[in-house]
């Protein structure tokens, strides 16, 4: 009985985060209705209250969902990328900009305008998702930092402790990513016949190169 509540649970929770992103993409994060992700799942809307606890809690939970995605496709990138420290920077930033475009809706949740009058909890879920996120992309950028694999436990993406230069380093290398990405996913771009691809190859060998593990010939 217990194992079957849990299986209910689990479902009801996946059919209200699949409402809860339907409703997004359909009227954007300022107007996501509790009412309507109810229905939508199937449940009343004080039935959806014994899972997520109001609107906040709502848009947490789709904050996360999407940051620990958005992460976990930039880790399999790297991992598909081999041991090069350049194919992994490429492939982080390719990475970046095909879950955006597969997932614009939640890009702009989680890395666009913030959400009017929402507010994370402090040590919340989406710590750990920006964490989930984060990770990957600061472990490749500081490896190339420092030529050599490191305990990146040392440099935690929420709490801090990154050391400068490699602070700096890491900014810089994630404004070049995502200034490009976030220009074409929400519309920027149309006035050019840009390859973004193209433009992000060149800015992870124009990076690769001030790491110290490209050569000048790659830009």
């Amino acid at each position: 009985m217990e194992g079957r509540r849990v299986r209910l649970r689990t479902d009801l929770l996946s059919a209200i985060r699949a409402s809860a992103l339907d409703e997004l993409r359909r009227v954007g994060a300022a107007q996501l209705s509790l009412r309507e992700v109810a229905r939508s799942a199937g449940i009343s809307p004080s039935g959806l209250y014994r899972y997520v606890d109001g609107r906040d809690a709502l848009l947490e939970l789709l904050i996360t969902d999407g940051f620990e995605a958005f992460g976990v496709a930039i880790e399999s990138a790297i991992e598909a990328a081999g041991d090069d420290l350049v194919a992994q920077l490429e492939a982080v930033a390719l990475a970046y900009r095909r879950w955006a475009q597969a997932n614009p809706d939640q890009f702009g949740l989680i890395l666009g305008s913030p959400v009017p009058g929402f507010h994370a909890r402090d040590g919340g879920s989406t710590v750990e998702g920006v964490r989930t996120f984060a990770e990957p992309m600061v472990r490749v950028v500081a490896r190339a930092h420092a030529a050599e694999a490191i305990d990146v436990s040392k440099y935690d993406p929420v709490l801090g402790g990154i050391p400068e230069p490699l602070a700096s380093i890491i900014v810089r290398a994630w404004g070049r990513i995502h200034g490009l990405v976030a220009l074409e996913t929400f519309g920027h771009l149309r006035w050019t016949d840009s390859d973004v691809e193209s433009l992000l190859r060149t800015e992870i060998a124009s990076l690769a190169v001030e790491l110290g593990v490209g050569t000048a010939g790659d830009t």
